[in-house]
């Protein structure tokens, strides 16, 4: 593995020289960063340095990605303070968005920094001030030189939430003689299925710290589905307990044309349908307005119905702000969730779940395959492959309520099964971390 480590040194060096820099530029263009990017070279606010004559106060480091992964973490750290009450914990992630969520969920409780390059000096710097006695990692951030030297520094590495798509799974079994030993490094491995768990074995991890575990993202999702949120959507929306609505969550570029055709043939059998449609990404608003605007459909933003109180005169409705689609689910008669009619990996199907919600999505669920098994095998999961596989079973669905809401409640209750895995990811944490 040295060997690896060292031409995996190499290349890194020379891209990091070469785009460190016009990245730091661009994004300081942008408005983004702000004064903290020398965070990413492992330089942090003094004030956060572990002292190192007080080996007590080593904290736990946390690290997660995208805001899901970051919302999971935030319910494990609690867990993890009500256990171990005198550890300081920090938390990291990559990008200003995970940043603003990980502080607004946080407070003033735990410190929120980024996560260093994995750039040898910015690595061995970031770990020197901060002297982590553990490392806890979500989803599969393996970072070769953070992971080589936290270990050697004694840092316990844990990784919770573990996944391999197929697709990584081939890219990483070509270098199975570089991430074996690294993978050997972690304490313990809780994987989100018996799939993922074979892939990190043939990669070389030990097998006996290779933990089938679940997800902890679905944790509390039915928790999180409380009954003031409808109740304020539809006052807010102007939208009738009982009037069909179709939820079209977390789109991405190609899927908001085929929708969009869908609803219009669906409006010709019932014309009172409301769409409220939900893009992956805020940066893409104007390009689905433009398909909006091209087949004539009048549209709302919901940014704009919040900020001036108007009332929906509307029947499309575009989602213009992050955090509110979890609640926007529960207005919902039927659900589509993006990402999966394109191969995006798909998004987080549960959250319609946890509503009661018969969920809808395409073949590419490639990063949700343990929600897709649990939900279809409920009967509250379809997948579609296309338009007008699409339009012909939410007809069936708007045409049986009934059934609807069989299929729907057989999902929720399915959900249940997650109850309590992020108190026991925390116990096997702790068990490590005292």
């Amino acid at each position: 593995m040295f060997i690896g480590l060292i031409l995996y040194n190499l290349i890194g060096g020379f891209l990091f020289f070469l785009g460190f820099p016009l990245l730091i530029l661009y994004n300081l263009g942008r408005g983004k960063y702000g004064s903290r990017w020398m965070e990413y070279l492992g330089r942090y606010p003094l004030h956060l340095r572990t002292p190192k004559d007080a080996p007590q106060k080593r904290p736990i480091w946390v690290h997660a990605v995208s805001v899901g992964e970051i919302k999971a973490a935030v319910t494990l750290i609690r867990k993890l303070k009500e256990r171990l009450p005198h550890v300081p914990v920090l938390v990291s992630t990559t990008t200003p968005a995970g940043r603003e969520t990980a502080e607004t969920l946080l407070g003033d409780e735990t410190p929120v920094v980024y996560f260093p390059l994995d750039f040898w000096p910015a690595v061995k710097r970031a770990l020197r001030f901060f002297r982590p006695r553990g490392f806890v990692v979500l989803e599969t951030e393996l970072w070769p030189n953070f992971l080589y030297l936290s270990s050697r520094g004694g840092a316990r590495l844990i990784l919770v939430n573990g996944r391999i798509s197929e697709r990584s799974f081939s890219r990483y079994k070509k270098a199975a003689f570089f991430w074996g030993p690294l993978l050997r490094r972690f304490e313990v491995l809780l994987v989100r299925d018996e799939e993922d768990g074979e892939r990190f074995k043939a990669l070389g991890a030990d097998p006996a710290k290779v933990r089938v575990f679940g997800n902890i993202k679905y944790d509390g999702l039915a928790g999180q589905a409380q009954e003031n949120l409808p109740v304020f959507w539809r006052r807010t929306l102007a939208i009738e307990e009982g009037a069909p609505v179709w939820v079209a969550g977390s789109t991405r570029s190609g899927e908001e044309a085929v929708l969009l055709d869908v609803y219009q043939e669906l409006k010709v059998l019932f014309p009172d349908l409301i769409l409220i449609l939900a893009p992956r990404h805020l940066a893409r608003i104007p390009q689905v307005e433009g398909l909006l605007k091209g087949r004539g459909m009048a549209y709302q933003l919901l940014g704009s119905l919040l900020a001036s109180g108007e009332r929906r005169k509307e029947e499309v409705i575009l989602v213009d702000r992050m955090g509110d689609l979890f609640g926007l689910y529960s207005l919902a008669t039927v659900v589509f969730c993006g990402g999966s009619l394109v191969p995006k990996g798909g998004q987080n199907i549960l959250e319609a779940a946890a509503w009661g919600k018969v969920v809808f999505y395409g073949p590419h669920l490639e990063d949700f395959k343990d929600a897709r098994r649990l939900l279809e095998k409920a009967g509250a999961g379809f997948t579609v492959e296309n338009g007008k596989e699409l339009k012909e079973k939410i007809l069936h669905l708007l045409n049986h309520p009934e059934e609807r809401t069989q299929r729907g409640r057989a999902g929720q209750r399915a959900l249940q099964g997650y109850l309590g895995l992020t108190e026991r990811a925390a116990e096997v944490i702790a068990e490590r971390m005292k």
